[in-house]
Parts: structure tokens; sequence; C-alpha cells
């Protein structure tokens, strides 16, 4: 097993090391999907229609029992809607507003410095990473980083390499709790991106500031109890939902490790698939009783400030 130095954090107190660990590109694997689904689309049967920049506005109940799904652009009626707005479920349900609450993060895409180039001797990283806990992050808030492949011909220089390195949330205004504007960032989080590297790896670089080729920010949805919320979104429940009205949200910051199959799942139900057939925890499962439970736990803002996010 390898020493705490040779993972290059020579002032962690530790480190789990996963073997099979990977690192996936979210936009590359949805434009795949995306091409697929259109590629595939047929003149006749059900087809995949994509409206792009088509924002909804409200959503309305009307009498034959359908969904009509207000855009700019018109209106949609159907008899089943999923949502998978996450931080912007209570744009549409202003009952979620205490369930699930945006949370703005940054990210950086860093250069690396010349001691990490593939002919140096600091040869360029083995591992993706997770940094919990370091400087005055509290002990469930995280940094991580991935670098990605150099590339190199006879014919051009050495490029690529850079270091995709995000989190700093306690840094951030008010940490990015309520911020649901990514249309810009949050310079002293973006400051702690570009140093901090020097801080939690050897890179041999005297502590030179590192240099951003793109810098920008992520809205994550944060849920009260800390679980996604996947499933019909019946009136019982008294979150402004209905009869066909299905939700795949909540994820706080985890996303990736939980989409996947939570959207699988709430598919799945959606055409129909009895809920006790589905493969989905059910801490994740809607119900009268979680939504009430959820209630008694501090607020999302309360809760992030003691440490629990």
């Amino acid at each position: 097993d390898p020493a705490v130095d040779d993972l290059r954090v020579p002032s962690a107190v530790g480190a789990f090391v996963q073997k099979h660990a990977a690192s996936l590109w979210p936009y590359k694997l949805v434009s795949w999907v995306l091409e697929n689904l259109l590629s595939n689309n047929k003149p006749s049967g059900s087809s995949f229609n994509l409206q792009t920049s088509t924002p909804v506005t409200h959503l309305q109940k009307s009498e034959d029992g359908s969904w009509i799904v207000h855009t700019p652009r018109g209106l949609i009626a159907s008899k089943r809607v999923l949502l998978t707005t996450n931080a912007y479920t209570s744009h549409l349900l202003p009952q979620f507003s205490d369930l699930i609450v945006p949370v703005r993060g940054e990210m950086s895409s860093l250069i690396p410095p010349k001691s990490m180039r593939p002919a140096s001797t600091n040869r360029p990283l083995d591992h993706t990473y997770v940094f919990i806990g370091h400087g005055k992050q509290n002990i469930n808030q995280d940094d991580y980083l991935v670098q990605r492949p150099f590339v190199s011909s006879s014919s051009i220089a050495v490029s690529g390499g850079e270091m995709m390195f995000g989190g700093g949330r306690s840094y951030a205004s008010n940490a990015g709790l309520g911020i649901s504007d990514d249309s810009s960032i949050d310079p002293p989080a973006a400051e702690y991106l570009r140093r901090e590297l020097n801080v939690v790896l050897d890179l041999q670089n005297n502590d030179h500031e590192l240099k951003a080729t793109y810098e920008w920010s992520g809205i994550m949805g944060y849920s009260r109890d800390g679980r996604p919320w996947v499933g019909e979104l019946s009136k019982e429940l008294g979150l402004g939902g209905g009869k066909g009205l299905w939700i795949c949200a909540g994820f706080t910051g985890h996303g990736m490790p939980n989409t996947h199959l939570s959207a699988k799942a709430a598919a799945q139900m959606l055409v129909g698939k009895p809920a006790e057939e589905v493969d989905l925890p059910s801490m994740y499962r809607l119900s009268r009783e979680r939504v009430e439970r959820a209630r008694t736990y501090d607020e999302v803002h309360i809760a992030d400030a003691k440490g629990m996010h």
C-alpha cells in the first residue's frame, strides 16, 4: 500500500485509497446519451423531442388530469411529467423551498506547473483526490481533484494535464447557501482553488499560485434530510403535486454517485413498474411521514453551519 508521502499529501493526517476509482466527464456522457436518443428517433411511433433554451415557468393541473407545462414558447400537455429540477424545484413547487435549497459551488481548470509535466521528475498525478476537512472547511466539506491526461505527439508540444479542482465552499459568500445564480463565480472561493493545491499536494511549485484556464460555478440542490427525493408527488404529500407528477431531485452535492440509478428508478416507476419491484433505497422514496420527519430536522443553512453537509 502507498504511504502518505507516496500519494504526495505529506501534510494529511491519513488517507483512504480506493483501487478501482474512475473519473468521468459528465458533459460528454450527457451529450452522448442525447446524441443516441436523437439518432434513434423514428418517424413513426414514440419519439424523443429535445427542446433547448425552453425554461418551464409554471405547472398547471387540467380538468382531464393532464399536466399543462407552461414555457415561453408555448404550452405542453402530458399525463406524466418528471421534474429533474434539483436546486430549482421550489420555483415550480414552492412547498419544496425548505426541503431542497440551492447552494452554489466553485470549480476551476488549473494549468499544472512545469514541475508536473510528464518529462519532469515530479510525474503527473496517478490518482484522483478528495480532500476532507482541509483548512477551515468542516469535516463534511470537501475539495476534489482530477488531473486530465497530457497530450503530445511528434508534431505538437505537450498540452493538457489541466488540474480540475473544485470546492472551497467555506470561503464563498455565505458558503454559497441560497444562491441559484451560476452566471458568475465567487472570487474568494476561486482564489482559494488557485492557491490551495500547493498546500494539500507536493507540487514542487515554490507555492506559486496556479493560473486558471477557466473558472465557473454550479448550483447544487441540498436536501434537508440529506437524501434525494425520488417518486410520484401525490397530493397527500402536501407539496403541491398530484397524480402524474414525478420528481428526481435533491442530491446534496453528491450527484454523480446517485443520479444514474435514482433516474433509472424514477423512469421505471413512471412507466408503471410496481414500486416494490424497483431498486431504490427506502430513504429516497417519497412519503408523508418522510416530509414531516424532514421538517423536524434543522433547516439546511443551520445544518450546514453545524457541519452536517
